[in-house]
């Protein structure tokens, strides 16, 4: 429960923080965008049992190109991301972003776009600068979109279980074992229902708890 928690807030936080800088640089014009915004959607459009397959054959350790690109920049030499137990979470951690970054940063851009060119041209007369306009008109006006893709992607990460039985299958060991990978070996491998109904039900109190408090924060926000 405490490892899924902990990579809840890492790949929330990646997420977040790339899509940001990616959807506000995909605002500018320039040539090309269109294309680039079609690439880097792309990763969100398939299903996260097809990208834990896709990324397990990049992780191979001979045969896969992720090992080569590595050894081109660094001379890592011979290692696995998937079968090594420090690294096998941080392999979660990238699929998981590289797939569902383009998600928060989709988001990001819609807010962006709806924010109207008036403001930024009064900004300009009382000649604030780029920093002073991100942080007093684009992030206030894009934060509470920005809450909501916290909301989902907390939530979508928190019951993660496709993903992880493609790329480790909990392994290796335990390493990554998340909260919806132990209930299924102790529901349909150790067949203790008694233990893993009630797991199952602490897991719905504690997600639907936690959004609860976080939407009233949500709301607040949006009334300032």
């Amino acid at each position: 429960f405490v490892f899924t928690g902990k990579f809840v807030f890492i790949c929330v936080a990646l997420q977040m923080l790339i899509g940001i800088f990616v959807g506000y640089q995909l605002q500018k014009n320039f040539r090309g965008r269109d294309l680039v915004f079609t690439l880097l959607m792309m990763p969100m459009m398939l299903s996260p049992a097809v990208v834990g397959t896709f990324w397990t054959y990049l992780f191979q350790p001979q045969a896969g190109i992720f090992n080569y690109i590595v050894n081109f920049f660094f001379n890592a030499g011979d290692f696995s991301m998937i079968g090594d137990v420090r690294l096998a979470p941080w392999a979660i951690v990238l699929v998981d972003t590289w797939m569902w970054t383009p998600y928060v940063m989709l988001i990001c851009l819609a807010g962006l776009r709806s924010i109207p060119d008036y403001i930024y041209e009064a900004a300009e007369v009382d000649r604030a600068g780029p920093f002073r306009q991100f942080f007093s008109i684009t992030l206030p006006m894009v934060l509470p979109l920005l809450m909501l893709a916290v909301l989902f992607r907390a939530i979508e990460n928190f019951k993660m279980f496709d993903l992880v039985v493609e790329l480790t299958s909990g392994g290796p060991g335990s390493t990554t074992e998340f909260a919806s990978i132990n209930l299924k070996r102790e529901a349909f491998e150790k067949w203790r229902t008694g233990f893993s109904s009630a797991f199952a039900i602490i897991l719905f109190v504690t997600v639907f708890g936690a959004a609860n408090i976080y939407v009233k924060l949500l709301n607040r926000v949006k009334q300032r």
